[in-house]
């Protein structure tokens, strides 16, 4: 009976002392885990805003980077004595060279003024003629480029500015050499860049005139405020975000903003990061403390009862089997306290039976897990054998299967370095198929891809196993001969030549001749890859101009000391 006393007045105390445990502990979770998570968002939107931050100033890095090597390339070629000759034959011909087209894109335009501020050429292929630009040429001094605001031609609606630069002559005073700096060139870059997953950056002037948007259509077809976003009372040279703002744009979705300001260049960069992909990352959070919550009441109720079964001295003998199977015995046997229906007994009862469970269950895992490898095996396999084809694709022409541009200058890169070991030579032939604008016009591009399948199938079968044949561009191929000289290239050339002339492109009941023009060039380790190249499209463009289905080859001896310095200028200014 005292015994039985004993237990209940045991119970009863228990039950009371559990049933506050439990709700001091549940109070303790609860707001232990609302304050993490409240810490935890404030500690995200923190985190986002500076890693935006960071990285829209590596953006505005880039943009000013980019239009410094402008006015840098600018200043160079003012410094060039075809420029600074003033003679307008000479320095037009310089301008409108292989060597200058490279470093201008499509809408840009560099033009050349006379003391007197009219224009002696540019680099136009039609008859020069004067580019009004927004600039003061008193302004023009010889330390540093002058930069004109942002605007907009009539016919070409996209934002430019005008770089200009003094060109000194002793002879005849100094003149300008001034060039169009179109936008094109920081939207490749901004167009290329994510803020976060589904943010983009928007580009304005002083006046908040939009330079760029990731909707270049609806946003720079025409003139375009920042206001038209939805962005009031937005100061471009002066406004600052220091801390985090949100600002609800014209389309409804709130933005998480960063803005940085280019004084020298006059650009503004501002970063929109979308709320709602915020708002996912916390209700991962939400989720996860939910999970937690639960976890830990679960736990606590458990802890809560198994402290309970600790307090008859029968648990001593449960705590060691306990202590067995957590130390990994898992085979252990099961306890045994007879026909007892009171607390302990029911609890060996279910622990035994707990201990089953496990078993069982570390069992099927291990079956699962083996599973698992084994699928996780031929899931990476398969990704494997995936990649490789990806790779191919990514080196080959689809249509003439022959390698592509990229493919083609990364071998030569590799045949570059192993000549350089070996001081053998190595040629280039540049091959252009004739007329084939007239094919395409005439017959079709089906038909015109049948020609350029059957010109690179030809080709490819006069090559020795270790000559390499890609696709340069358009109807244009590059043969890369190495182990070859001049003589010996200009063998294979005319052998192409002539295979060509020869054959027969059928295309349904058509049966069309087609010929080529090929120049050829020996590299030459002093104007590097690209200038070697360009002697072979040279000898090309003189093979097309004296008649076509010919072939060219470039005396080295053609070559001039201008190549050459303007080699090491382009070298000079990569490393910029």
């Amino acid at each position: 009976m005292n015994e039985n006393r004993v237990l209940k007045l045991s119970k009863s105390i228990i039950v009371r002392s559990l049933l506050f445990l439990i709700i001091a502990l549940t109070a303790v979770t609860i707001g232990g885990m609302y304050y993490f998570v409240n810490r935890h968002t404030q500690m995200n939107l923190a985190s986002t805003f500076e890693a935006n931050k960071v990285h829209l100033q590596q953006m505005s890095t880039a943009l000013h980077n980019e239009m410094q090597q402008f006015g840098n390339q600018l200043t160079l070629l003012a410094k060039t004595s075809e420029i600074k000759s003033m003679d307008p034959a000479i320095a037009a011909g310089y301008l409108k060279s292989y060597n200058i087209s490279p470093l201008f894109i499509s809408g840009e335009k560099i033009s050349l003024f006379d003391r007197n501020d009219s224009l002696i050429c540019d680099n136009t292929m039609i008859v020069s003629t004067a580019t009004k630009y927004p600039i003061d040429f008193t302004k023009i001094t010889p330390h540093r480029p002058y930069i004109s605001g942002w605007y907009r031609d009539p016919d070409n609606m996209r934002p430019k500015r005008a770089f200009a630069t003094v060109v000194a002559d002793n002879a005849k005073g100094n003149g300008s050499l001034v060039a169009s700096f179109s936008a094109q060139r920081l939207w490749k870059i901004l167009s290329d860049s994510k803020v976060g997953k589904k943010g983009y950056y928007v580009a304005i002037n002083s006046e908040g005139e939009i330079i760029f948007h990731p909707d270049l259509e609806k946003w720079l077809a025409d003139h375009h405020k920042i206001s038209e976003l939805g962005i009031r009372n937005f100061s471009p040279k002066n406004e600052e975000i220091k801390k985090v703002k949100f600002y609800t744009l014209s389309d409804g979705q709130e933005y998480l903003a960063n803005y940085v300001y280019d004084t020298i260049y006059d650009i503004g960069l501002l970063s929109l990061q979308p709320k709602e992909e915020i708002d996912e990352q916390i209700s991962t959070l939400l989720l996860v403390s939910k999970v937690m919550l639960v976890t830990a009441l679960i736990a606590i109720l458990l802890v809560s009862v198994w402290f309970y079964r600790k307090l008859v001295l029968p648990m001593t003998k449960l705590i060691v089997h306990t202590i067995k199977i957590s130390e990994g015995d898992i085979e252990a046997e099961d306890i045994d306290f007879g026909k007892r229906q009171d607390e302990i007994g029911i609890l060996a009862k279910h622990f035994n039976i707990m201990h089953g469970t496990i078993k069982r269950q570390i069992a099927e895992l291990n079956a699962h897990r083996e599973m698992l490898e084994q699928e996780v095996r031929e899931r990476t396999k398969e990704l494997e054998e995936a990649n490789k084809k990806l790779d191919l694709i990514s080196r080959t022409d689809e249509l003439t299967g022959l390698p592509n541009r990229r493919d083609m200058l990364r071998t030569i890169d590799n045949e570059i370095q192993r000549i350089a070991r070996t001081r053998k030579p190595l040629c280039f032939i540049f091959i252009d198929i004739d007329h084939f604008k007239n094919v395409n016009d005439t017959y079709g591009h089906a038909c015109g891809d049948e020609v350029l399948k059957h010109v690179s199938g030809t080709i490819r079968n006069l090559l020795r196993k270790y000559d390499v044949l890609a696709r340069y561009g358009g109807e244009e191929f590059l043969t890369l001969l190495p182990e070859t000289d001049l003589m010996g290239a200009k063998t294979v050339a005319e052998r192409f030549r002539s295979t060509i002339e020869n054959t027969t492109v059928t295309y349904g009941k058509l049966s069309i001749k087609a010929t080529i023009t090929l120049g050829v060039a020996l590299y030459d380790s002093a104007l590097g890859v690209d200038r070697s190249i360009q002697m072979a499209d040279r000898a090309l463009y003189e093979g097309k101009e004296s008649g076509r289905n010919k072939v060219v080859v470039w005396d080295p001896a053609r070559t001039t000391e201008e190549d050459y310095k303007a080699a090491e200028l382009e070298r000079a200014a990569k490393n910029l």
